[in-house]
């Protein structure tokens, strides 16, 4: 009897993982039978994810549509028509669970949480928790901060890397939570000797847009160090995920992704003309480096 129901259960898992890779192959075959993709994106994530004249526009959404190109040129050449889906923030991943969207395109953190329901692309940028400041103040790195106010948006990660470095400090930080990250930024402005603590690249973006962002200055040091940003699928869309992954390893090698980091990160920005002004990290750069010479070994890439 043991035996049976041994061999009952090994039964039911071939035919559960038979399901699985069913229907992750069905993924990507209704992309080559449909010749579409469906991509959804957040907006008001700028420069990753935002609307400008009724379009989504940013950095992820320039990668996903080269993606796009790449994939239809490895399925034979035919265009891939892209369908948008604007997601709400509180269901940013419905979409792909739900299989209504193949990738997410906008500043998602590859983390271990999220990858018990989602599969993540080969990293695109590195964000730090960092924080914004003064220049006149010289609040430059988190050991100068005892007795300083603090403001971080609540819900934020950056919350509990505050919370650690209160303790570290002797609880010696006056701690404010803030509804947004704009109003973070302003009520920083507006008070001596404080700070505003996010991700680094928000921090750019803030001072970008401010009316004297010569007025303001980064910290040398990191509360939480770099985070990965990812294109996010499914998680049974890993015949899709390799796909994906080889084209942005071609974008890389071909230097494609240079000329999309420099359009958003180190050129002026539409609507509002802004330069961010945010040179590639190190990481990122090794991380290219090492992904452009891994594409030509690529089967079917030599």
């Amino acid at each position: 009897m043991a035996i049976l129901q041994g061999i009952k259960y090994v039964v039911i898992m071939f035919a559960s993982l038979l399901s699985f890779f069913a229907k992750a192959d069905d993924l990507i075959q209704n992309i080559k039978n449909s010749h579409s993709i469906t991509l959804s994106y957040l907006d008001g994530e700028f420069p990753f994810s935002y609307t400008l004249a009724g379009k989504p526009t940013g950095v992820a959404i320039d990668l996903c549509e080269s993606v796009a190109q790449h994939i239809s040129k490895e399925m034979g050449g035919t265009p891939l028509q892209i369908k948008w889906i604007k997601v709400a923030p509180a269901a940013r991943f419905q979409s792909l669970i739900n299989h209504q969207s193949d990738i997410e395109c906008s500043n998602i953190t590859n983390s271990i949480e999220r990858q018990q329901y989602l599969l993540f692309s080969i990293p695109y940028f590195y964000a730090s928790t960092a924080f914004i400041s003064h220049k006149a103040n010289h609040l430059s790195n988190t050991k100068v901060l005892s007795g300083h106010t603090i403001f971080v948006t609540s819900g934020d990660i950056a919350v509990q890397a505050v919370t650690k470095l209160n303790t570290k400090l002797g609880y010696s930080l006056f701690t404010h939570l803030t509804q947004s990250a704009l109003s973070g930024f302003e009520d920083m402005k507006s008070t001596d000797n404080s700070v505003f603590v996010a991700d680094d690249i928000l921090l750019y973006s803030l001072r970008a847009t401010s009316s004297n962002p010569e007025e303001y200055a980064l910290s040398n040091d990191n509360l939480i160090d770099a985070q990965p940003f990812a294109l996010a699928l499914s998680h049974e869309s890993r015949t899709l995920q390799k796909e994906v992954n080889n084209a942005m390893m071609e974008i890389f090698a071909e230097g494609e992704f240079n000329r999309i980091y420099n359009k958003w990160f180190l050129s002026r920005i539409p609507p509002d003309n802004i330069l961010i002004n945010m040179p590639m990290s190190e990481k990122l750069k090794k991380d290219i480096a090492k992904w452009s010479a891994e594409f030509p070994g690529l089967p079917g890439k030599q």
